[in-house]
């Protein structure tokens, strides 16, 4: 390769602000590959146990809490009631429904003896949350290994529960999958399913490390002895809809929390949520991040770095675009396209592994915009300040 065109740039005219954008750029961009190659790198090399090895099958508790969820029950109660697995219960808890809930799972009981059907009453005088109904559902589980998820989930094959319960292992209490979104359509669920990898990436990760910070009600498993042990959600009640995120954050550790990404543990989601009910929940994650230590760091320093790295390249091209030069973009062209390849090569598999199949060109989107999403999100989150830290 012929560097003579080098011997003709004139470096000394190059100013000093010059040299620190390059800097700044170089090492916004080795900060990005880190994150990329090392960081969400971890959930594309991670190996989950298959499930299928033999051994002991120890009982499992399904928990499913309910309210007003007729029609998802009526299509999803039965995949999980059917499935390959020796010896578990599906406890559902009809959280004060006014549809005909009580009337399906009464019959659905007539023909599957392992479901559990605890009902919640409407109280007038008496409002209470989830908490309650989930609650109630550890309470009334038999089994200590407990597999929460939700009527509007379906699992892969009647593998699922065999793949979450050997997830367990020797001495885990918790164990952290994930739940893939198949309803939300148009530019709006294509943001909000982008978020969700995104969001994805970062918690499994730090699960994987062993510093878990967030789970899904909608695909977790729990020890109902770390539950009671704990004392459950009692001094939780000044979090809205976050149990089970904060219940991780108090109580799951290294020693105590198992990932499982294999292929049947994972879930399908058809909740409907509109843009402005994603937006709230969004809001009060990003409470918790603010207000707790695990994970913060991290979705910080890759959002700067984002940021820095953007402005950065918007800096080069304004100089090279001011001074009719191509130096500027063809000294940082090189890592502009290694950031690129490595960005593209771990979306693609993580995507993969993660089923959100067709969330590629989103997502590459989704990491030049999510940026001005954050900072709307931060001005907007609920006012959580004095809520004692987590530790």
């Amino acid at each position: 390769m012929n560097f003579n065109f080098l011997d003709n740039i004139q470096w000394a005219a190059i100013p000093a602000y010059g040299y620190a954008l390059y800097g700044g750029f170089v090492l916004c961009t080795l900060v990005q590959l880190y994150y990329y190659l090392i960081h969400f790198g971890r959930v594309v090399r991670f190996r989950s146990k298959s499930g299928k090895e033999k051994g002991v099958q120890p009982p499992v508790s399904i928990v499913i809490c309910s309210k007003n969820e007729q029609h998802n029950l009526k299509k999803n109660l039965p995949l999980f009631l059917r499935q390959d697995y020796p010896h578990f219960e599906v406890v559902v808890v009809n959280d004060g429904s006014t549809d005909e809930s009580e009337m399906l799972l009464y019959e659905l009981k007539q023909e599957y003896t392992n479901l559990q059907i605890t009902t919640i009453e409407q109280d007038r005088k008496f409002v209470h949350d989830r908490k309650l109904a989930i609650t109630v559902g550890i309470k009334a589980a038999r089994y200590d290994a407990i597999i929460f998820t939700e009527p509007d989930c379906t699992p892969n094959s009647d593998k699922w529960l065999s793949a979450m319960q050997h997830a367990f292992g020797k001495g885990g209490e918790v164990v952290i999958s994930y739940c893939r979104s198949t309803s939300r359509r148009g530019i709006a669920g294509k943001i909000m399913r982008s978020d969700s990898v995104f969001s994805a990436l970062f918690s499994l990760c730090a699960a994987i490390k062993g510093k878990p910070y967030r789970g899904s009600i909608k695909n977790m498993g729990l020890s109902q002895a770390l539950f009671f042990r704990n004392k459950g959600f009692a001094s939780y009640s000044a979090y809205p809809r976050s149990e089970e995120t904060v219940f991780l954050c108090r109580n799951a550790n290294r020693k105590n929390t198992r990932v499982t990404l294999a292929h049947d543990a994972i879930l399908a989601s058809s909740q409907k949520l509109t843009f402005g009910q994603w937006f709230q929940q969004k809001c009060i994650y990003t409470s918790l991040l603010t207000i707790g230590k695990r994970g913060k760091k991290h979705i910080n320093t890759e959002m700067a770095s984002r940021v820095l790295f953007l402005l950065c390249v918007a800096a080069l091209a304004g100089i090279a675009a001011l001074r009719q030069t191509y130096l500027p973009i063809a000294a940082a062209a090189p890592l502009i396209l290694i950031r690129f390849a490595a960005k593209v090569a771990v979306f693609y598999r993580a995507t993969k592994k993660l089923q959100e199949h067709g969330m590629l060109i989103w997502l590459l989107l989704y990491d030049i915009f999510s940026p001005v999403l954050a900072f709307v999100t931060s001005m907007a989150q609920p006012n959580l300040h004095k809520i004692k830290k987590i530790k």
